[in-house]
């Protein structure tokens, strides 16, 4: 079955000083136009107690009596109202719970990440792949850094200034894929993981992978430059020097713990065809105390990680089964079913009083999710499950146990 999925090709530009100073001009008009229309809905809100009936003022109207406005690409001043109108109905279609909860939409600061988006049309954004250059609207010809190449059409580009300086445009495409899903899978093929903030994610026969601690590794280094940041004078130039400093470190630890996301799930993606994991509450994790919060979000961010392994395994036509966060799989015995109802997060290990086997928290829930995993595939997404057999040397065929290739955690060394 061929589909046609929107995927992004993310690149680094490196502007001139005249580009630089035409993007910061479009930061700044999508940023203003963004502010003003946020504040005129408010407005009609509070007037009217509703918003039925409101009209921006058009963007044609506002360049009239601010002519700076017609300087920057004027796409991008008109998808500052698409992104606008798209947040609010994000906002209200989580309050009714017809999507994960988002929050209500802010004013724009200088002081963020800037970004803007422009639309294909007619040519105005091209890609000279032998030169490395991209032409963007008002901005022209800017070299980039990427060996990718594609002949698909482009849709639309993002362009970004981090909180470092550094410049990227984020491509999107309309990418076909030959996408074959797996109705029969073999046993072997499925695996279970159980995520631990001390072993980033344990699976069934004991396979871990290890916790890269992204964040924690150097967050030492951390303090001692937010301690230089908050010690130099406000307003002066040695103090935004250390404020890109600290901004640029943040995003090199993004960067690795991306890095390294996107090479493990490829990984598991390539060796299973069904990976099973738990449908956890990150957000509400990370209210817990005793260091939760910056292991589930910093070191190694776990909602990040089962978004880029969802639609890894949705374009290989593979399945990602969530099983339900209330599910006990911690507490429930994986050999005979009792329910240790009084255990803690604390308890890493403990002993089943109904059949006595002696139970690692991580490896018994795996070995459960493993289990709840299989019914859901067979009973809600009718999966054929070719179970292991060994051969005797009669030629019969004997059920025997779950035969699962070794998985080795590989993380990048810092």
């Amino acid at each position: 079955m061929v589909v046609i999925v929107e995927h992004a090709v993310k690149v680094r530009i490196y502007p001139n000083v005249a580009q630089e100073t035409l993007l910061a001009k479009t930061f700044g008009c999508k940023r203003w136009i963004w502010n003003y229309w946020r504040e005129e809905r408010e407005n009609y809100f509070k007037d009217h107690g509703n918003t039925v009936g409101f009209k921006y003022t058009p963007a044609k109207v506002l360049k009239e009596t601010r002519p700076w406005l017609k300087e920057p690409d004027s796409i991008a001043l008109q998808q500052a109202r698409r992104d606008l109108d798209t947040a609010y109905k994000n906002f209200f279609d989580g309050v009714k719970g017809k999507r994960t909860k988002m929050g209500y939409p802010k004013f724009k600061s200088k002081h963020a990440k800037q970004s803007y988006r422009t639309v294909q049309t007619n040519g105005n954004i091209q890609i000279n792949f032998n030169k490395r250059k991209l032409k963007l609207p008002k901005v022209g010809w800017v070299a980039y850094r990427d060996d990718r190449v594609f002949d698909e059409k482009i849709k639309n580009v993002t362009v970004t200034r981090t909180k470092g300086g550094r410049y990227f445009v984020s491509i999107l495409i309309c990418k076909e894929i030959d996408i074959d899903e797996k109705t029969t899978i073999h046993e072997s093929r499925i695996a279970a993981f159980d995520m631990s903030c001390g072993a980033f994610m344990v699976g069934t026969g004991n396979n871990r992978f290890a916790n890269p601690q992204f964040y924690r590794k150097h967050e030492n280094k951390l303090k001692k430059l937010h301690r230089e940041l908050s010690r130099k004078q406000k307003g002066s130039s040695n103090r935004d020097k250390a404020r890109v400093k600290l901004a640029r470190f943040y995003e090199k630890i993004g960067n690795r713990r991306k890095d390294w996301q996107q090479k493990l799930s490829t990984n598991l993606v390539k060796e299973h065809d069904v990976i099973i994991i738990e449908d956890l509450n990150v957000e509400g994790m990370k209210r817990f105390n005793g260091g939760i919060a910056k292991t589930v979000s910093l070191d190694f961010s776990w909602g990040e990680f089962t978004r880029v392994l969802d639609y890894k395994c949705t374009w290989r036509g593979k399945h990602l089964v969530k099983v339900d966060r209330f599910y006990p799989s911690s507490k429930l015995c994986s050999n005979c079913g009792y329910k240790h109802d009084t255990l803690t997060l604390k308890e890493r290990e403990w002993t089943c009083p109904e059949c006595g086997i002696h139970h690692d928290r991580d490896a018994n829930a795996a070995k459960n999710l493993d289990g709840e995993g299989k019914r859901i595939l067979g009973e809600e997404r009718n999966i054929t499950i070719i179970k292991t057999s060994t051969v005797g040397t009669t030629g019969s065929h004997a059920s025997g146990d779950r035969v699962r290739p070794a998985i080795t955690g590989a993380v990048i060394d810092e």
